[in-house]
């Protein structure tokens, strides 16, 4: 039986490596989309005409089933404690006070135990599934969706800043039942911002969705951050934002995004990509340079196809 020379056999296990490496990255990151969704379109706010409350630029009365009432005047925040000096980047809970207080707006601060309470008064079929999540993040993105559907209002990342209070004000007024924050081009739905009515029915479905989505599947993705994401965070929030427009139609669905150009006259938001784990700085590097990387693995490839011999002589 003729041996494979000591160079070949590296050029192939490289080969073997980088397609396997490629391979495992394109099925996480499958994980990223739900090709099962229609492409339904989503309404995105460019501007809010507070003389025309429930209208804005959405161009007709939304036709919903919901209540069409304006959204408490309360700001939600989520901290472990009380001590938001500990919050790893700057805190404007303040900045939210001195702004929105004045307003008669409610600034209020969960804490984990606030919250933890709340989920045992009033959402013990979420318990379990809240309780086992193996990221604290994870709790968080349930607790903000728990919070707003308790009670109506606001949430906004300790990390976010209020920019207009006229421009919030105005769209708490539309008569929409949840009006989110746009990204990747308003192509996606992010959760460090939104509004809703009290008991809205879209919250009601997304945490339905992260109770699901907490069970065996997502043990599937490898990477934390990922996980983070598909489980609670915006590719959740994205998914059932898509499917419940879908269901309802646009038009009488009570959801909208803010145009992400307007959202930042509406609020600023000092952090952004602020997971500093080293598979979220993989996977942010990964979305920044796909192109490229595909690009290398095609000419590595290419190369490795073109060296490989055509025949060995008997040994």
């Amino acid at each position: 039986m003729t041996a494979l020379p000591g160079k070949v056999i590296l050029r192939i296990s490289a080969v073997v490596a980088v397609t396997l490496m490629v391979a495992l990255v394109v099925h996480q990151l499958s994980y990223t989309n739900d090709f099962t969704l229609p492409n339904q379109p989503i309404d995105a706010i460019g501007f809010c005409d507070d003389s025309k409350r429930k209208w804005g630029d959405l161009g007709e009365p939304v036709q919903s089933s919901i209540p069409q009432e304006p959204i408490p005047k309360i700001v939600h925040q989520i901290w472990k404690n009380s001590d938001v000096s500990t919050y790893p980047v700057q805190a404007f809970r303040e900045t939210w006070e001195k702004n929105l207080t004045p307003l008669n707006y409610t600034v209020k601060l969960w804490t984990d135990d606030d919250v933890l309470k709340l989920i045992k008064a009033n959402y013990t079929w979420l318990l379990s599934t809240y309780e086992g999540y193996s990221q604290n993040i994870q709790r968080a993105d349930v607790a903000r969706l728990v919070v707003v559907h308790a009670e109506g209002g606001m949430y906004a990342d300790l990390d976010v800043f209020p920019r207009s209070t006229k421009e919030m004000a105005c769209l708490q007024g539309l008569g929409l039942q949840a009006i989110f924050a746009a990204t990747s081009g308003n192509l996606g739905v992010s959760n460090h911002f939104f509004m809703a009515q009290r008991q809205s029915p879209f919250l009601e479905w997304a945490l339905q969705e992260a109770k699901r989505r907490g069970g065996p599947t997502s043990k599937r993705i490898l990477l934390p951050y990922l996980r983070v994401f598909w489980s609670t965070g915006p590719i959740m929030v994205t998914h059932v934002f898509r499917h419940y427009a879908w269901m309802y139609s646009t038009a009488h669905s009570g959801l909208a995004l803010l145009d992400e150009g307007y959202a930042r006259k509406v609020f600023g938001h000092a952090a952004g990509r602020s997971w500093r784990g080293s598979d979220g700085q993989f996977l942010n590097y990964v979305s920044d340079h796909l192109g490229v990387l595909l690009f290398w693995v095609a000419v590595t490839l290419a190369v490795a196809r073109l060296k490989k011999p055509h025949g060995y002589p008997n040994g």
